[in-house]
């Protein structure tokens, strides 16, 4: 007689990973299933961070931007465009909402030196270190030989 259970072994392990993500997706994405913050790329050099963040569709006008003891926050919306009238909207899975994001950089920061660009969609934050922060070279002197 077979006694073996015709269910997937792990279905309450399963179960819960998609509660999980359910969970994870309505939180991170809106309800047409579009994130609600843009995604971006943070590089770390020796002597400044580099942020690119996507905002395609956003005019420069539309984003703000602040640093405020090491911690960067971009903010912005994406303008509803404006329709000719008896015009109909068949599909739109275009975001058009407001977005805030938050990036913790650290206290290494020098918020009086930063530059930011848009162009092509992307938004380019860089961020200088503090100089007291950076590496230094040390110069030896000779000693006097008396």
């Amino acid at each position: 007689m077979n006694t073996q259970s015709t269910r997937p072994r792990f279905s309450l392990f399963d179960e819960l990973d998609k509660g999980l993500n359910t969970l994870v997706n309505e939180v991170l994405h809106s309800e047409r299933g579009q994130s609600k913050v843009p995604p971006l790329t943070i590089y770390e050099f020796d002597n400044r961070y580099v942020v690119e963040c996507d905002v395609p569709g956003v005019e420069l006008a539309d984003i703000g931007l602040s640093i405020d003891n090491g911690v960067l926050e971009i903010t912005g919306h994406r303008q509803q465009p404006v329709l000719d009238e008896g015009t109909k909207v068949t599909i739109d899975e275009r975001r058009c909402d407001k977005f805030h994001r938050k990036l913790k950089l650290g206290k290494d920061v020098n918020s009086e030196s930063v530059d930011a660009e848009l162009g092509d969609g992307v938004l380019k934050v860089t961020i200088h270190k503090s100089d007291s922060v950076l590496p230094k070279k040390i110069e030896i002197r000779k000693a006097d030989e008396s």
